[in-house]
């Protein structure tokens, strides 16, 4: 049985890595707020096994140029590395479980490629669970110089899950206090990651950080409320603090509100705004009730109900290509390539009746702008 037991979810201040070894000070600045967040999560009346921190709180904003393979490769960490032992001392001493993600990520597997990858480090100190980012937003790959499984697609399906779709994209961390899954940033932005996870088993969704303006507009509530209340499962979000500037200055880019959801979708605890410092949320919240929940032959158990071959028709016909990357890395002109990539999905949608282009698109210059930027991409050799 699994007693109640209390989550804590991190805003810190975010500082950007100059040189490889300045997100191991970050992590260490890190720990020492998480030991007063800990203290007082304990305040809620069950011991804290969960800690999560979120997107990017390790590394800042990576100063880079988007297929510069030289800078990439000094940035690039590895899991397990020095950020996450020193994760790891504070997993031991603090008797918990640590969730984070680094986002310029070495993988054996594919040399001179990297990932955005979160990771969970168990009590013990071992990390025993690692997902790779398996969707990002317009730009990220383009200006951060990280890319998905999708762009090695093949490989990637053979070599991370045998063969295994699930196991590959929506791997589950199975453990004492629960399964828990996470979903990084923009992926939370669709339905479909949180679901994988979810038909995977998970029970407690990580989904860690959202850039504005898509908190002060109400998308990042309203995705964390949803995904706990469509996959019946805990929802715990922390987004990042403000950034400190080497002048001393604030900049605020993610606009704080970490949160955590019940599988009802009801926010049970929530930092209202940002701050100019550190923050944290906390509650308790019980397994055991969830299972229950998610057995009960109710309304509020939406897994039995679900009519997998008609829902399977939807993603018939593939959008974005996959195996982008997989026979050399990306260059220089990524962000161009990526541009293009998404004007021609556009195009597609269209052709297919997906999408209903408005009166005058085709005079109005965004099917220009798209030909231009396919046209630039050819010429380039991307």
């Amino acid at each position: 049985m699994i007693e109640p037991f209390s989550v804590v979810a991190l805003s810190p201040r975010t500082f950007q890595v100059k040189e490889r070894e300045d997100g191991v000070k970050n992590v260490k600045r890190i720990n020492e707020f998480m030991d007063t967040a800990v203290m007082v999560g304990a305040w809620e009346g069950a011991p804290v096994r969960l800690v999560v921190i979120p997107e990017m709180a390790i590394q800042g904003m990576i100063a880079n140029t988007p297929g510069n393979r030289e800078k990439e490769a000094h940035f690039a960490v590895t899991i397990p590395g020095p950020e996450t032992d020193e994760l790891a001392k504070k997993a031991r001493q603090l008797n918990t479980y640590i969730a984070a993600e680094l986002y310029m990520v070495k993988d054996d597997d594919f040399p001179d490629r990297y990932f955005n990858v979160a990771f969970i480090i168990d009590p013990a100190g071992e990390v025993v669970y690692k997902r790779y980012k398996a969707t990002s937003d317009a730009y990220e790959g383009g200006m951060l110089g990280n890319m998905n499984p999708h762009d090695v697609w093949d490989e990637w399906i053979a070599k991370k899950g045998n063969g295994n779709v699930m196991d590959a994209i929506f791997p589950v961390a199975r453990t004492e206090i629960g399964n828990i899954g996470i979903a990084i940033c923009h992926e939370g932005v669709y339905p479909e990651v949180v679901r994988g996870l979810a038909m995977n088993g998970a029970e407690i969704i990580v989904r860690p950080t959202l850039i504005e303006p898509a908190v002060m507009n109400g998308m990042w509530e309203i995705q964390n409320k949803a995904h706990a209340l469509f996959n019946s499962a805990y929802v715990v979000a922390p987004n990042l603090g403000p950034e400190i500037r080497d002048d001393g200055g604030i900049q605020d880019l993610f606009g704080g509100q970490s949160m955590i959801v019940n599988p009802r979708g009801q926010i049970v605890a929530q930092q209202n705004g940002w701050t100019s410092g550190d923050s944290f949320v906390c509650t308790t919240i019980d397994i055991e009730a969830l299972r229950r929940a998610r057995v009960a032959n109710g309304l509020y158990n939406q897994f039995k109900d679900m009519r997998t071959e008609q829902y399977r028709a939807i993603y018939d016909q593939p959008i974005y290509p996959k195996n982008q990357y997989l026979d050399a890395p990306p260059t220089e002109d990524w962000l161009a390539r990526e541009e293009a990539t998404r004007a021609r999905n556009i195009q597609t949608l269209i052709k297919r009746g997906v999408i209903t282009p408005p009166t005058g698109y085709q005079t109005n210059g965004f099917a220009k702008e798209s030909s231009v930027i396919e046209a630039r991409s050819e010429v380039s050799g991307s």
